[in-house]
């Protein structure tokens, strides 16, 4: 019965015969059938079923929760492999009480996929796996992964860095948002979508704030990229007790863009606006899991695009970008001259980020002036690097030299990555005109890159200003 049952799950995934033009869709591996109960606590029932002629094996990619795998039973016959199992959600939520794990408010779970979904054993890649979701009165069930009819589809990354999946009694919203290069002069505009999760701990009125939040700084952050940077993803925003404002962020790529964001229980509006970390968060789910000593490649470039969405949207001006990265660019020096690979701490937020403020001047100066850094990323996402997939340093900036005609990022990998050229970031300010006289920057127009440097703040495409909701 579970081969038939099977069967007509995989005719569910294959385009009808009746649309001979339809792009084809891979036949999955393996098909979860699913249902979300509130019985006394959120509580799954999975049936795992997978096309295999070798012997398979289900486990737990997560030591913690093979304590909360219950009645598990395995059966493989006929090429198929199924596996049936119950798992304590909310048992396992409250016990280990973790955002980057998972974590429960109310009756509304944050958590990982592989935090309860068990990984098949015995394939010599990763599984194409589609994932259906029943879910009882009231619940909810979303994830960052594509959509493919019906099913939540995971492919091309195992389960084990899979991302972020919202389920239970929680506050939703699916915000459509321009997909990817949609906003580019020509384009078509069409539409993907950031799923929004608010878990239990704040108010009807602080949840609209939060849902308005989210909404303005996907809109800042297309102004950037010319489009969101997800067709889709998942966006889970966590009420905490112990800090005001916003706190701590995460980004998940595998599968599919998938982010969380720890908020404070008491929501004001200007402390959100004013805050860093959503829009930093973000912008990582326009870019690769960079592999191999990247974290200071990921990290600087959020650190540095951050604050020019924020001005281009108009909510920081071009004298606070600047006095912020003189400030804290010199927190980074150091790790030019011990190789970026070893950058620790605040090495790889600063010290990557003036190694994007270099790759910015010198996009701009070899091309002169019609493309930034902002090509280059927008260009390597649009090309298919995207969120949901994984590269090494060398694969991205060879991509960014095709999409801007230049070899500025892979030169400047080859200096400051491969051979730990040390920066001078006095002559850096100079050359492009900038000092702190007193508590205030000055700007000297006649700098040697001074008409570099004017194009980097507002940019070259024409300014959207996203209205504050006080301004509305």
């Amino acid at each position: 019965m579970f081969r038939r049952a099977f069967i007509a799950a995989l005719l569910a995934a294959t385009p009808s015969l009746a649309q001979p033009l339809a792009q084809p869709v891979a036949v999955p591996d393996c098909t979860v059938d699913g249902r979300l109960a509130d019985n006394n606590g959120l509580k799954l029932d999975i049936t795992y079923r997978c096309r295999a002629t070798q012997p398979l094996s289900f486990r737990s990619v997560e030591d913690r929760t093979s304590s909360y795998v219950q009645d598990l039973k395995l059966e493989q016959r006929d090429g198929i492999a199924e596996a049936r199992y119950r798992f304590d959600l909310s048992g396992f939520a409250r016990a280990v009480d973790s955002t980057s794990l998972a974590v429960q408010r109310g009756n509304g779970v944050l958590a990982i996929l592989g935090s309860w979904l068990l990984e098949p054993q015995g394939y010599d890649r990763a599984p194409t796996i589609d994932i259906r979701m029943a879910t009882g009165p009231g619940l909810v069930f979303a994830a960052g992964l594509p959509k493919v009819g019906d099913a939540w589809r995971l492919s091309g990354a195992p389960v084990v860095t899979a991302g972020y999946t919202a389920l239970g009694r929680l506050a939703y919203r699916e915000l459509a948002v321009p997909a990817p290069g949609s906003l580019r002069p020509g384009q078509p505009r069409t539409d993907g979508v950031l799923r929004v999760a608010i878990l239990d701990g704040v108010g009807e009125g602080a949840r609209d704030d939060l849902f308005d939040w989210v909404e303005r700084t996907a809109q800042a952050q297309s102004n950037y990229w010319q489009g969101f940077t997800a067709k889709q993803a998942l966006l889970g925003l966590v009420p905490v007790t112990h800090r005001r404002g916003v706190g701590y962020g995460r980004s998940v790529p595998g599968g599919g863009v998938t982010v969380m964001v720890e908020v404070g229980t008491d929501v004001d509006r200007r402390r959100l606006f004013d805050d860093w970390v959503l829009t930093h968060e973000l912008i990582h789910t326009g870019m690769p899991f960079i592999r191999r000593g990247g974290t200071w490649f990921m990290e600087g470039a959020a650190t540095y695009v951050e604050p020019i969405i924020r001005a281009r949207a108009g909510w920081k001006t071009e004298e606070e970008v600047w006095r912020e990265w003189v400030d804290n660019m010199p927190k980074g020096v150091q790790a030019f001259s011990s190789s970026m690979a070893n950058a620790r701490g605040q090495e790889n937020y600063w010290g990557g980020a003036t190694f994007m403020l270099l790759a910015d001047v010198g996009l701009r100066r070899a091309t002169n002036g019609a493309k930034g850094l902002e090509d280059c990323l927008a260009g390597v996402l649009w090309s298919g690097l995207d969120g949901a997939r994984r590269a090494i340093i060398a694969e991205y900036a060879a991509a960014c030299d095709r999409v801007t005609g230049t070899t500025v990022m892979s030169g400047l990998v080859e200096r400051h990555f491969n051979n730990a050229e040390p920066v001078d970031l006095a002559a850096l300010w100079r050359d492009l005109g900038i000092s702190l006289v007193g508590s205030r920057i000055a700007l000297d127009e006649n700098a040697p890159s001074a008409k570099w440097r004017k194009l980097i703040v507002p940019g070259t495409h024409p300014p959207r200003r996203i209205k504050l909701p006080w301004e509305s």
